[in-house]
């Protein structure tokens, strides 16, 4: 299984450090800007999903000199979240995908890298500064986490049929609606399995 990280052009997570990480990813995914900051690190990436206006020329030939590909995508009504998600579903559709930089010191573009993940239907897991973010699907998802930590559950609109287990409130075939219910949890195993039947559900875990 394919190994695809996706970097933003946003704040990377200090905890995440792309330059010692990379060699984990089989595929390098840079959207936009974010190549630039890549090339500087000496680091070329496989692919550059964007309108590509944010791209310094002597970058973007310096990358078509190695080989990337480019994808030039202009739509102005999708994110470059979005876009590389798009990609991502569509060229390694069973591949295990996370995103770093989606964090940018704007509130709407944050949540919008959310909401992306609902758009795209992605599985992909965007990495944040102590969290971890991701989609809740109908197939049941188990995920390593050190008991202690926080998890939390956003509805965006109403989720039914929601599961939880290995946490200290667990769940079983119940329905979030927008609301507090879902935040704050704690798990009390290594280990918990979440998954939804219906609706847009969000999964937040610390660490």
């Amino acid at each position: 299984m394919a190994r695809v990280l996706i970097v933003a052009n946003g704040e990377w997570p200090q905890s995440f450090d792309v330059e010692e990480n990379i060699s984990q990813f089989s595929v390098l995914v840079a959207l936009d800007g974010a190549t630039n900051r890549l090339i500087e690190l000496n680091i070329i990436p496989d692919v550059v999903i964007g309108d590509l206006d944010s791209i310094h020329p002597d970058v973007l030939e310096q990358c078509n000199m190695n080989g990337t590909q480019i994808v030039h995508d202009s739509n102005q009504e999708l994110s470059d979240i979005s876009k590389g998600l798009g990609w991502v579903k569509q060229h390694y559709p069973d591949s295990h995908s996370s995103v770093v930089g989606v964090e940018i010191g704007r509130y709407d573009h944050h949540l919008a890298a959310y909401s992306a993940l609902f758009e795209c239907k992605s599985s992909a897991v965007i990495l944040l500064d102590g969290w971890k973010a991701q989609r809740v699907e109908s197939t049941p998802r188990e995920i390593e986490i050190q008991p202690g930590k926080l998890v939390s559950l956003i509805p965006f609109g109403t989720a039914s049929g929601v599961h939880l287990n290995g946490c200290k409130y667990p769940l079983n075939h119940e329905s979030l609606s927008s609301g507090t219910r879902g935040v704050s949890n704690e798990a009390v195993d290594s280990v918990i399995t979440v998954s939804v039947e219906s609706g847009d559900l969000l999964l937040l875990v610390q660490g």
